[in-house]
């Protein structure tokens, strides 16, 4: 596998440097990025000696071939600051990023590589371009848009309960969950009640969420997959809220906690990504912010829940049916 992979990157025209054992070098000229690949058992101490003879070169990817598989061990034992590491288990066929990246240039080079294919340079920039989340940062788009034709409305930036009619009414008028309406025949409030906000705090902190977890969510899953989980989880996350809370309530804490479910169930099913401590941390970031919403008064946790449980599920069922 390793000789055919240096093969075709002799083929595809990449200059290629022998630098310690098994280790070469590989840049393109008409890339700035070049990559590095061995084998894990000669894995240097220091990038840095070899990286300084390229100055021209700003991004460094380098290959580290594993035979007998990885463990999460090898993470911590040695760091390279400034190198992104791809780990590949020979042994299963996984490619492990270190640290964690969304990137899938790599993946689908070595994809094409690996099957003796000269890499396509021109082909694969359209790839990294159709890999750029660019859904997430479109429901950020009509988010903010959403809000700020409600404050156009009347909506206060900053709501005050002793005038909370004014910002109600907004909010109804605009598609709130409102469970006497949706009874009336409003089902339609049960989506349009996932891109409204009450006060600019609210949009903040949940579009902050859904910047940090967009990305990562629709590069692993992929856009149409991506696309799903989040309508599906929003409205999870307002019937929930429709059956078991009476108040008014809107947001996309539901959709947000549906990314949540998903990332947590794919990592589960990634033993090495898992062992990365990604499902520790979502694990972590799941129980805090449910805990806050049992304390806090204000806060939906019912549409959390069923936000998180439609994510979940949903990831389950369209992974499983890829397979």
């Amino acid at each position: 596998m390793y000789e055919q992979i240096i093969n075709s990157l002799r083929q595809s025209g990449w200059s290629l440097v022998t630098l310690e054992g098994s280790w070469v070098s590989a840049t393109h000229e008409s890339l700035n990025r070049g990559l590095m690949l061995g084998d894990f058992s000669e894995l240097p101490n220091d990038f840095r000696p070899w990286i300084s003879y390229n100055t021209n070169i700003p991004k460094w990817d380098v290959i580290v071939f594993c035979p007998d598989g990885i463990d999460s061990s090898y993470l911590k034992e040695r760091h390279f600051p400034g190198i992104q590491l791809w780990y590949w288990d020979m042994r299963l066929g996984n490619l492990f990023p270190f640290p964690p990246t969304n990137d899938q240039l790599i993946p689908q080079w070595l994809k094409q590589l690996a099957s003796g294919k000269p890499v396509l340079l021109e082909k694969k920039s359209r790839t990294e371009l159709s890999s750029k989340p660019f859904l997430t940062y479109a429901l950020i788009g009509i988010n903010i848009i959403y809000f700020l034709m409600m404050v156009f409305a009347g909506l206060h930036l900053f709501p005050n309960p002793t005038e909370g009619s004014i910002d109600q009414r907004v909010l109804i008028d605009f598609g709130a969950k409102v469970n006497s309406l949706i009874e009336a025949g409003e089902i339609w409030r049960f989506f349009s009640s996932t891109f409204i906000h009450i006060g600019i705090i609210h949009l903040a902190f949940n579009l902050y969420a859904l910047w940090a977890l967009g990305p990562l969510t629709e590069e692993s899953l992929g856009h149409r997959r991506f696309l799903i989980i989040y309508i599906l989880s929003g409205l999870g996350g307002s019937i929930a809220s429709f059956f078991f809370s009476p108040v008014l309530s809107a947001g996309a804490s539901g959709a947000i906690f549906g990314l949540l479910g998903a990332l947590l169930y794919y990592s589960y099913k990634r033993p090495a990504l898992w062992r990365s401590g990604l499902g520790m941390n979502l694990v972590v970031v799941i129980l805090i912010n449910l805990g806050f919403g049992f304390v806090q008064p204000g806060i939906d946790n019912f549409a959390h829940l069923g936000g998180l449980i439609t994510g979940t599920l949903t990831c389950f069922v369209i992974t499983r049916k890829k397979k």
